[in-house]
């Protein structure tokens, strides 16, 4: 095993991973104290050998940042997202050519979310051991078997994805996989929109909108104080502290002190800034106050044309060996119903009509079209009386 600990050895290692065209990428991270990933270890492999680099011996990993980012060189990882997240932030480029091996086992009926052990397992009838998901990779030296737990989570991303891709190629689902990974390459993927962060925000529906307006600045100003103190957004201020001042509008610090749950440490140290996000906030124009859409009764009828396109998707899923999960959930079609023969009066869609999952790419043309034809009573279904399965056929005029 080689632990790459210094610059000449990270130099020659990317080196290496550019020659070869693709190489597995996986890292160990500790974010829960942090606002931050503080990356701790990467894990690099070719087919031939698995590599450690050891980020804490570096003041910078532009040399490995630069290969990630670079579309000749194909990078396979395994649930990527976390990992890609680093790269972006770490580096401010963006990832590009990502074969992510848990999306294309979903794409090939292998589960939405499968683990990378279950993977290896199922597809390569090898065991992995379990023994450091815990761990603590900031430890230095690493011991025997955190080594070779970090080892093996990249020295099966090869193999693995030449059988993932060999059986994506015989479905004819190549094209799917690249549409799957295109997040990765799009900035919005990592970047949050700082007037939007009050909508993540628990419990801010028992707010109106003037108090919303002051719940958005006091979002933006915990987000960026978190940022620079590189602490948890809850360790800075807790969402239901934040939720409570926005309802009452402190006029200066010392009307916060009944809140319990607002440590006094953070009051004191926080209070006049807290004031200061409050004020902005009720100085917003009126026109820019964030609004909600009124949360609807549910309606018993649109649940059942939900139930029943939903038969319509699972057995479509069914027949192509697909997650029904990762093909649309119960909310992809209501978003649907809404775009096809307008807003159902128990759903309100929360995403744009343009962005309305089952309508775009690769899952329109397995069953959105199918679905819409259905709803506009251009087809019907058939249940097989031999096999009991489902069909959708094309209406009788």
């Amino acid at each position: 095993m080689t632990f790459i600990d210094n610059r000449a050895a990270l130099e020659r290692t990317v080196e290496r991973l550019r020659a070869h065209g693709s190489f597995g990428l996986d890292m160990e991270f500790q974010r829960e104290r942090t606002f931050r990933p503080r990356l701790q270890l990467v894990q690099v492999s070719t087919p031939e050998d698995a590599l450690l680099i050891d980020p804490l011996a570096f003041d910078d990993l532009d040399a490995l940042w630069d290969v990630v980012a670079d579309p000749s060189i194909e990078k396979i990882v395994h649930a990527g997202s976390q990992d890609m997240e680093i790269v972006f932030a770490r580096s401010g480029q963006l990832p590009r050519n990502v074969f992510d091996t848990q999306i294309a086992a979903a794409l090939i009926g292998l589960g939405d979310q499968i683990g990378y052990a279950n993977l290896i397992s199922r597809m390569l009838h090898r065991r992995l051991k379990k023994g450091e998901t815990v761990t603590d990779w900031s430890i230095r030296p690493l011991s025997t078997a955190q080594v070779e737990y970090a080892l093996d989570d990249v020295r099966y991303l090869h193999e693995i994805r030449e059988k993932l891709w060999s059986k994506l190629s015989s479905m004819g689902r190549e094209t799917w996989l690249r549409e799957e990974v295109e997040h990765y390459e799009d900035k919005g993927t990592y970047e949050r929109d700082p007037q939007t962060l009050w909508a993540r925000i628990s419990r801010m529906r028992s707010l109106d909108s003037r108090q919303l307006s002051v719940l958005r600045e006091l979002a933006i100003w915990r987000e960026e104080e978190a940022a620079r103190r590189d602490e948890p957004r809850g360790r800075i201020v807790a969402d239901e502290t934040l939720v409570e001042i926005a309802r009452r509008t402190p006029k200066k610090p010392e009307d916060m002190k009944p809140l319990r749950t607002l440590h006094p440490r953070e009051l004191a140290r926080s209070g006049p800034a807290l004031v200061v996000a409050v004020q902005k906030g009720l100085e917003a124009p009126e026109e820019t106050w964030p609004r909600l859409d009124a949360i609807k009764p549910e309606d018993e009828r649109f649940s059942i044309t939900v139930d029943l396109l939903e038969v319509v998707l699972r057995a479509r899923a069914l027949e192509n060996e697909i997650a029904p999960s990762y093909l649309g959930t119960r909310a992809d079609i209501a978003q649907l119903i809404e775009v096809t023969v307008g807003e159902g009066k128990g759903v309100r869609s929360r995403k744009p009509k343009a962005e309305t999952q089952l309508l775009t790419g690769w899952r329109r043309g397995l069953v959105g079209d199918e679905l819409v034809a259905f709803l506009e009573g251009r087809a019907s279904l058939k249940i097989d009386e031999a096999t009991g399965f489902v069909h959708v056929l094309p209406a009788t005029t």
